[in-house]
């Protein structure tokens, strides 16, 4: 139990990373709720809206943040397995 308190923020920093992640893959939210306040213009040669880099942004943003969590809880899994011994 103790190490499920452990690892309990890092998990649910997890989720919410993933959360974001599939908010920012599926529809085009972050980049529509900033062009709102920053409105771009729109290239007529491209079909990808000028807004969406900030989606992709926040993808990298959350895919890194993500990993850095997954690889904090690996290592405190391992550290707390280390001296137990299967």
């Amino acid at each position: 139990m103790n190490l499920f308190k452990k690892v309990y923020g890092l998990l649910l920093g997890i989720v919410a990373c993933v959360v974001i992640f599939q908010m920012a893959r599926t529809a085009r939210f972050f980049g529509v709720f900033v062009d709102r306040f920053f409105p771009c213009i729109q290239d007529p040669a491209s079909s990808f809206p000028c807004y969406g880099i900030y989606d992709v942004v926040i993808m990298a943003l959350a895919f890194m943040a993500g990993f850095i969590l997954g690889v904090i809880v690996i290592f405190r899994l391992i550290q707390s397995f280390k001296g137990k011994g299967l």
